[in-house]
């Protein structure tokens, strides 16, 4: 992975995101930051300060380790989530005095030239901010959403929290990595002194260098549990296009448990005379990439929404790497990246009949549709794989 005849030259530490290695969207994202820097020659470690998994999920590893190159450390001592409350916020007191006790051997060693902070909580990213100071070294803001602009994010407490940390807390961070155009600007606007680097979704393409297989046609989308709005679009969607008659519907669920999956797919086909919907949760990486593999094309409808403006959803990159037509809508940074019927399919407006008649067309034209995927695929090997983006983001660590 590492390129020949490199040496390291900076050291990188991820701050505020746990679960690592196996995780979401923004464990992900760490993931492939790390292996782009590694690909450059320079190193990479991943501090999570509390377990967060249960151990009857099968989840084995140690606390401290290497994976895919990337050091990894648990400073709870614990991989795992304890199930008391009391036992829970032990954990946490452990965890965050040997994240500063790490932090600090880091420092005292040289081996600490920058750390990138994924987390929303402003109590925690002032307690980071509090460590570069005392231990003089710099930090940015893996930027990734507009946190007051997130719907599900209601309650009284979180909005206080969103607005402090959108509107004062970013702007103690020397510098920030953006995933959008909208983000980039409104960094700039509220930290105009500031370095700034956008960086888009990435994605390891070689992961889905794999077969296709015979398998019955369908649609795939990916998506939280909780978007029970965009869940609805695409099911609605999906009667509107007539697909039922040749396609069924694939969603793998986020965020639920089994028994909570298995009863929202039993609800979803109470519409249907036959159980079109399947519902995934809790996969493995393997199985998800074989169902992105063989998918007619994979759903990604985006809302005209300042939260859907700003974020760049990871998944599309790994919708790319699959080779088959991304549908989705003229939202965001849609528009700086595709064009609809050559490397996507793009819905012009965020209604069912619009995103329909694109689910048709993957339907009616699967020849072209192929193509489409295949040039999309092109795409994101120039724009979105994580090699790509080593040479600029080591430049910008060595700014900072």
């Amino acid at each position: 992975m590492q390129k020949e005849n490199q040496n390291t030259t900076s050291n990188v530490v991820f701050l505020g995101e746990s679960g690592f290695p196996i995780g979401l969207a923004t464990v992900q994202r760490l993931s492939l930051m790390a292996k782009a820097l590694l690909y450059e020659g320079s190193s990479a470690t991943v501090i999570c300060r509390k377990g967060v998994w249960n151990k009857n999920e099968g989840i084995a590893f140690d606390t401290k380790g290497t994976f895919e190159g990337i050091d990894y450390r648990y400073t709870s001592k614990s991989a795992f989530r304890p199930e008391g409350f009391i036992d829970r916020n032990i954990q946490k007191v452990k965890g965050i005095y040997g994240e500063f006790k790490h932090l600090r051997y880091l420092k005292k060693h040289d081996k600490i030239d920058l750390a990138i902070i994924s987390d929303m909580k402003v109590v925690h990213v002032l307690r980071y901010i509090m460590y570069s100071v005392f231990l003089k070294f710099p930090i940015a803001i893996n930027f990734v959403e507009m946190t007051s602009s997130m719907q599900h994010r209601a309650s009284f407490f979180k909005k206080i929290n969103d607005y402090l940390h959108d509107k004062l807390v970013i702007r103690f961070y020397d510098g920030a990595f953006p995933i959008s155009d909208k983000l980039m600007d409104y960094y700039k606007l509220i930290s105009p002194s500031k370095p700034v680097l956008k960086l888009p979704i990435l994605c390891d393409f070689d992961k889905f260098n794999i077969e296709k297989s015979s398998e019955e046609p369908y649609f795939l989308y990916c998506g939280s549990i909780r978007y029970t709005q965009v869940r609805n679009f695409i099911i609605e969607a999906y009667k509107k296009s007539s697909s039922g008659e040749n396609a069924k519907l694939y969603m793998i669920i986020s965020g639920g448990s089994k028994k909570e999956t298995l009863l929202l797919e039993q609800e979803l086909n109470a519409h249907f005379d036959t159980q079109r919907i399947k519902l995934f949760s809790n996969i493995p990486y393997e199985q998800l990439v074989h169902l992105y593999i063989n998918a007619i094309a994979l759903l990604i409808p985006l809302r005209p929404t300042i939260q859907d403006a700003s974020r760049f959803p990871h998944k599309i990159g790994e919708y790319l790497a699959s080779g088959n037509p991304v549908i989705t809508t003229d939202v965001g940074e849609i528009k700086n990246y595709f064009e609809d019927g050559k490397t996507a399919l793009i819905a012009d407006s965020y209604t069912i009949n619009s995103f329909a008649e694109k689910m048709k067309y993957a339907l009616d034209f699967p020849e072209l549709s192929r193509e489409i995927g295949l040039r999309g695929k092109e795409l994101g090997l120039k724009e979105f794989d994580y090699k790509a983006h080593g040479s600029r983001l080591l430049k910008f660590v060595k700014k900072l």
